[in-house]
């Protein structure tokens, strides 16, 4: 089962009926916050609260359950922020110990400027840095020793009193105002499988009004159920018609949104049958910042059609992005139904690299900040669902490398293509096996995983930029090695199979072929 949403606006009407119901639930719910950190029992506190506030079990378990689903995500937003911290302190401390070591290797060179100022530089860099790994050293402690603490209200609004004429507001009572209407501008209504049709104080009939039972304190101002007509949801009122009738549980959330009333109903959703199979092929997709590349395989692997879809991403707001990565899922979730096969994408995780990627340069930070792979998953794997197609996440590993040195010529692909189809295969489990090109001239062994020979090539080109590769072609490559070879051993016959690696000549390290155009560190991929 899967939960879908959706939304719809309410008439102007219900101002002060949702209003009172929000700053409602909305006190409930921080007393009773108080309440669970001086750790008192949960039963006693809804016997209690019921009686104090006249509310019902249901509304009760309704506030809980909003309230416990904060907590633990507040708690997991620490945790991240912990982590986090740990790892921007370990990229510092691995960039102060360059930096000293930078400092070192400059010479003391009284008469030279350049040699003065360059020295001077390091120095104010690495007392920035200094300065900077001291700041998250106290934050990583002050988290690890307080609670975290929930702001109802937010944070950002919260702090905003402080600065009133920055934040646009002329004294404090005009930004309390704005304060007490966001920590009363939504409330939700949690139903269930055996009330009646599915909610039993938020009901939607069949005419399409919305039945809200009212808590005994408002009675007399609301009467015992308030009636909101002609409500219809302009997406999913089929589908929300049918879970009526299968009496799903839903669940009711009205909120405030620049001054309008919207609600939102949730529910489970049986899941699509799927609709494709591993025995019509595989599609495999490489995502990157400016292009998605991806190659269709028969189940057998080898390539039967390819493609490229280019996105521009850079300096877009939120909701521009997801609209341009919205319209490539559709294209790809179309490809597989009319194939009838899988998608493969890589399982990335690309937390770690933004932590530090101040550390890195504008341009690869620039490349990072737009590189939304975790907004393209999300959107493939839910539009996937819905139309009954598989999802494989597989191991990155040398995707790039396999398909520069193996299928972009080939197949002529470009360096994404070629990745896709490494992908493809992966997710099929065929075997990548060495190239002959690149196993003759290197040391193989067969007792280990094919991965240690890929292994050693990425090291010899870690940090590279790509088009530094591909200035020399691999026929002209061997020559080379072959000449610099029967110079060293002055025209001995050897076999090149069994050369050690560290023998051969730095011109090997340009045995792969063009392809990419980008200024980007294989290391990345």
């Amino acid at each position: 089962m899967s939960k879908v949403t959706y939304q719809t606006r309410l008439p102007d009407s219900v101002d002060d009926f949702c209003g009172a119901m929000g700053r409602l639930f909305g006190k409930i719910e921080r007393d009773l916050y108080q309440d669970l950190l001086k750790e008192k029992k949960l039963n006693d506190l809804k016997k209690s609260y019921q009686i104090k506030y006249q509310i019902n079990a249901r509304q009760f378990n309704s506030i809980h359950l909003i309230l416990k689903g904060k907590i633990a995500s507040r708690k997991e937003c620490a945790q991240r922020q912990i982590k986090e911290l740990e790892i921007k302190i370990k990229s510092l401390t691995n960039e102060l110990k360059k930096f000293k070591k930078k400092v070192k290797q400059i010479p003391f060179s009284c008469g030279l400027n350049s040699s003065k100022a360059e020295r001077s530089k390091a120095k104010f860099s690495s007392h920035q840095k200094q300065r900077k790994l001291r700041s998250c050293q106290d934050k990583l402690a002050n988290l690890k020793k307080r609670q975290p603490s929930l702001i109802f209200g937010g944070k950002k609004l919260w702090h905003s009193q402080y600065n009133l004429v920055e934040n646009g507001y002329e004294n404090h009572e005009q930004w309390l105002t704005d304060w007490q209407n966001y920590r009363s501008s939504q409330f939700t209504l949690v139903g269930s499988k055996d009330e009646t049709n599915g909610n039993q104080n938020c009901q939607l009939l069949t005419n399409g009004t919305l039945k809200i039972r009212v808590p005994k304190c408002y009675e007399s101002l609301f009467g015992k159920y308030y009636l909101i007509e002609n409500i219809t949801f302009p997406y999913g009122q089929t589908t929300l018609e049918y879970a009526l009738k299968k009496k799903q549980a839903l669940t009711f959330r009205l909120v405030r949104k620049e001054g309008k009333w919207y609600v939102f109903c949730s529910f489970d959703v049986p899941e699509v049958p799927t609709q494709t199979y591993r025995k019509n092929g595989m599609i495999g997709v490489d995502l990157n910042p400016s292009v998605v590349g991806w190659s269709y395989c028969d189940r057998e692997g080898n390539l039967k059609a390819k493609g490229q879809i280019k996105i521009n991403i850079q300096d877009k707001n939120k909701n521009q992005t997801r609209a341009i990565i919205g319209d490539v899922v559709k294209q790809l979730v179309d490809l597989a139904s009319n194939y009838k096969c899988p998608i493969a994408i890589e399982k990335l995780d690309f937390s770690k690299k933004k932590i530090t990627m101040k550390e890195q340069g504008i341009r690869y930070s620039r490349m990072l900040s737009n590189f939304a792979y975790s907004s393209f998953s999300q959107m493939l794997v839910s539009r996937a669902h819905k139309w009954g197609v598989e999802i494989k996440f597989v191991h990155p590993a040398y995707s790039s490398l396999i398909g520069l040195t193996k299928f972009m010529e080939m197949y002529g692909l470009s360096s994404d293509t070629a990745a896709a189809l490494v992908l493809a295969r992966r997710a099929l489990r065929t075997s990548e096996r060495i190239p002959p090109k690149i196993a003759r001239l290197v040391q193989v062994d067969s007792n280990r995983h094919v991965w240690s020979f890929w292994n050693a090539i990425s090291k010899k080109l870690k940090g590279r930029k790509r088009h530094s590769f591909f200035s020399v072609a691999n026929s002209e490559v061997e020559v080379t090695l072959l000449d610099e070879c029967n110079n060293r051993f002055k025209g001995k016959s050897f076999d090149t199979s069994t050369v050690r690696r560290d023998s051969l000549p730095p011109i090997l390290d340009l045995t792969v072929q063009s392809g990419f155009s980008d200024d980007v560190p294989l290391s990345l991929f």
